[in-house]
């Protein structure tokens, strides 16, 4: 933070919005650096314009001296730059035109309007020349540009480049300045001459009271009361009309000083258009800072406002002192640089703030949107402030940026369905929201809105196909990292988004979701696979249903262990809490689809980079876990014996007992040397067990997972009566709970780490297992 020195001075009626305001921050150091004081510089600071002048603030003593100072040099010395726009109507240069200001000007004897008055004989004796007297047609408007790019001072060519590129096909126009330095019938250029004769700047009288007080509130915001007069698109706040004020209508309300320091500021920006033409592409010549609009950011419907808007402006914020010819070049270059490339809409440049893909020195940029307003009226809306701050993770979207680019084309089509333009919108703000914020609760959200376009397109094959559209996958593991907020939902989605089978006989979970061909990776659609058991019913039901689906194609397939194996686990707490139903259902399943997407190597014939094995072999010695993996806290009482009894049954792996002094604790199998399982104790569900579940008949469930326990050597709880009568009929006292079960039941489905297979085992097995001795004792002798 640059700190106040003796030149310096705070002119807290320049602010970075309304745009009006911003452009005459630039034109007040613009003026002083040009006509003043070449070393002048100017700076944000807290939301608030700064000016720095050794020659202009020489004698001032203290801040009451430094306005006065500034104060005299725009309303005494000031020299008006010549803009003018002879190439439209309105201008005031062709015969059905308002000619005052134009007149008063070229009379004027004032030295003040030398350059001015210079200009306007230029323009008509051009214009006397091609014989034009009313308002020109395309061709003959080209004709006159061109001359007068040729002719005129460099002053009005460069307010020529800010306004306009010339094309073999006729223009484009920079957003900021309307269609060419008009908006509708407001012509800015016959506006700024109307104010510069109604402020007398064009003759050497003194400067009138009124006057000095419309300075003083443009510089520092005094009081003072304003005109009626047109604004534009500048300060939608003076915009009027209705419900602008009390009552039911609102006059626009106009400060000369206003408009005549914003159309100053403006040449800042010239000359940079022509230098970066062909940045983004042929047909969207680029502009300073000035990028496609997306509907995103705000509450507004997306079609609408992305068809007709002019485009977005980023304003640059900037802390450094910065002379005005400095100032030149940070905007001639107007660099926004995402994934090697220019930023091409308000996404992207969101994405270049937060990778800084942007010119050092700025500190953040105001985000502003032309959007059409009151039938044809443009406004340039505040659409929020950026933060130049790295965001870790914004490079991840590197990619997903061919595959979204093939979408945004497919869903701006004017035949696509709605729902892939809204689904595209989403993305938009997804991406704008963590640029801005950050964090991993706005990074799932990222992920979340690509998965629901995904699913969108998973539902539509003549969409996707005419279109010629793939499934998004491939996704770095870093994208899990990235998204890792530690709650409840994520390690939940992370654990079953990432199932597979250690077998490679049939798909991971993806492959239950949508129709795709996982033996290709995921890379092309499949066609009516009766993989797919999702449905739009409750998460609940739809985990269930995959959970009987996998069961169902590992039986087909003779898969020698359940095709459950995942890559991450999920603490018992957390699969407590959802059975409870505490947890965000919506959220969950968003963050299923949308891990899901990532890549972690479960493809035939290939190892996963990072398994469930190495996963909780790290648990065991210690040592880190990564993408946010956490240590297993002790489960809370919330956690049903029911789910303990029947998740034995559902496990990708054998238990093996490890033997720990007098204690025996349970873990899951881990692969041996040759890619063999270690042995251990196989524990297979009985067909019926899940439907039966499913079912809301839980008692009996837990009757006939009892009895499985008992037959593979456990000894579940209750124990036997004296007279050795088994107690398993106890179970099906259990009362029936429907929404309860169908919870139990796609909880069945999540992936538990090895620790919480011991505390399964306590929950639910009396402590003098023979199984367990006799297994200890194996595996001490193979040792």
């Amino acid at each position: 933070m640059v700190k106040p020195a003796s030149h310096d001075l705070e002119l807290p009626g320049c602010t970075p919005d309304p745009l009006m305001a911003y452009l005459k921050s630039l034109g007040i150091v613009r003026l002083v650096g040009e006509q003043k004081d070449t070393e002048a510089r100017g700076w944000w600071r807290n939301d608030v314009f700064w000016l720095r002048s050794a020659v202009l603030f020489r004698n001032a003593q203290n801040d009451a001296a430094k306005r006065s100072a500034l104060v005299t040099f725009l309303a005494e010395e000031y020299r008006p730059t010549p803009i003018v726009a002879p190439w439209a109507g309105g201008s005031g240069f062709f015969n059905k035109d308002n000619k005052k200001a134009v007149q008063a000007l070229g009379r004027s004897t004032s030295a003040r309007t030398d350059p001015y008055r210079s200009v306007i004989e230029s323009v008509q004796a051009a214009l006397r020349a091609e014989r034009v007297g009313d308002k020109p047609r395309d061709d003959d408007k080209v004709r006159l540009i061109r001359r007068y790019r040729r002719e005129l001072p460099d002053q009005v060519v460069a307010w020529i480049d800010a306004a306009m590129i010339l094309q073999r096909d006729g223009q484009r126009f920079a957003p900021m300045l309307g269609t060419g330095g008009n908006d509708g019938r407001l012509d800015f250029t016959q506006n700024f001459m109307q104010r510069v004769v109604a402020l007398g700047l064009h003759n050497d009288a003194s400067t009138s009271d009124k006057s000095a007080a419309w300075l003083a509130q443009a510089l520092f915001s005094s009081h003072v009361k304003l005109d009626a007069a047109s604004v534009g698109q500048f300060a939608p706040g003076r915009a009027g009309g209705p419900n602008a004020t009390q009552g039911m209508e609102g006059d626009s309300t106009d400060n000369p000083w206003d408009f005549v320091l914003m159309m100053e500021g403006a040449l800042v920006l010239a000359g940079a258009a022509v230098r970066r033409l062909g940045v983004a592409d042929a047909a969207h010549p680029a502009f300073p800072f000035t990028v496609r609009a997306v509907a995103a950011g705000f509450d507004s419907p997306a079609s609408k406002d992305e068809g007709g808007s002019r485009g977005e402006l980023w304003l640059p914020l900037w802390t450094r002192p910065t002379c005005a010819c400095e100032l030149r070049q940070l905007f001639a270059e107007g660099r926004a640089e995402v994934a090697a490339r220019a930023a091409r809409d308000g996404a992207d440049f969101a994405r270049a703030v937060a990778g800084l893909g942007v010119d050092r020195g700025i500190a953040g940029f105001s985000r502003l949107g032309f959007l059409k307003r009151s039938g044809k009226a443009f406004l340039a809306a505040p659409l929020g402030r950026f933060e130049v701050v790295e965001r870790p993770g914004v490079d991840l979207l590197r990619e997903v940026d061919s595959w979204l680019d093939r979408f945004r084309l497919a869903a701006g089509d004017r035949n696509a369905p709605p729902r892939f333009g809204s689904a595209l919108h989403r993305i938009h703000s997804a991406i704008i929201a963590f640029c801005r914020y950050g964090g991993p609760t706005l990074f799932q959200r990222i992920l979340r809105e690509f998965a629901n376009a995904e699913r969108a397109l998973g539902s539509a094959e003549r969409f996707r196909e005419a279109r010629r559209l793939r499934p998004l996958t491939g996704l770095s593991p870093a994208w899990i990292e990235a998204a890792a907020d530690g709650s409840a939902e994520f390690t939940l989605a992370r654990a079953l988004a990432t199932i597979y089978d250690s077998e490679r006989r049939t798909g991971p979970l993806r492959a239950n979701l949508e129709p795709v061909d996982w033996q290709k990776q995921c890379r092309v659609w499949a066609e009516r696979d009766r993989c797919v058991v999702w449905n739009a019913a409750d998460l609940a039901t739809s985990l269930a249903s995959v959970l009987g689906r996998r069961m169902m194609d590992g039986a087909r397939a003779g898969c020698e262990r359940l095709p459950l194996a995942s890559s991450f686990s999920a603490p018992l707490k957390d699969v407590g809490a959802f059975i409870a139903g505490h947890l965000n259902d919506q959220r969950l399943e968003g963050l299923i689809w949308g891990l899901m997407l990532v890549n972690l190597g479960h493809g035939p014939g290939r190892q996963a980079g990072f398994t469930r094995e190495r996963h909780d072999r790290n648990r065991d010695r210690g040592q880190a876990v990564p993408c946010g993996g956490r240590e297993e806290p002790q489960p809370t009482a919330m956690l049903p014996r029911e789910y303990a009894l029947l998740k034995l049954l559902f496990l990708p792996w054998p238990l093996v007992p490890e033997r720990t002094g007098e204690k025996v604790h349970w873990r899951l199998a881990r692969p041996a040397a040759g890619g063999r399982t270690a042995t251990g104790l196989t524990i297979r569900p009985e067909p019926r067990i899940l439907p039966l579940v499913r079912a809301g008949r839980t008692g009996e469930a837990c009757r006939i997972a009892a009895q499985r326990l008992r037959v593979s050597g456990l000894s579940p709880m209750p124990g036997p009566l004296p007279t050795g009568v088994m107690r398993d009929g106890r179970w099906s006292e259990l009362a029936d709970d429907p929404h309860r079960a169908r919870r139990l039941a796609a909880a069945l489905l999540i992936p538990v780490s090895s620790k919480s297979v011991n505390r399964l085992v306590d929950l639910v097995c009396r402590n003098e297992s023979a199984a367990a001795e006799a297994c200890a004792c194996t595996a001490e002798g193979e040792s």
